[in-house]
């Protein structure tokens, strides 16, 4: 997958998360914000360890990243 091919993934997470709450999609600090507690919430409801998902998207960010170099 891009590099552009994940922003534009993220792009529309974002849009459908203001979407399901009936608002205007945003692509800033708050929206992400927002986003991200939602799937706090989920992963919580779900039995998922949010905060280990995290780190998994972090070390595959580092190395998405570093291979983009």
């Amino acid at each position: 997958m891009t590099i552009s091919l994940h922003i534009e993934t993220a792009r529309a997470a974002l849009a459908r998360a203001a979407w399901a709450r009936g608002e205007k999609p945003a692509y800033d600090e708050e929206a992400i914000t927002d986003l991200l507690a939602d799937m706090r919430h989920w992963c919580r409801n779900a039995g998922i360890d949010y905060d280990s998902c995290d780190q998994c998207a972090a070390s595959h960010y580092r190395n998405e990243i570093g291979s983009a170099s």
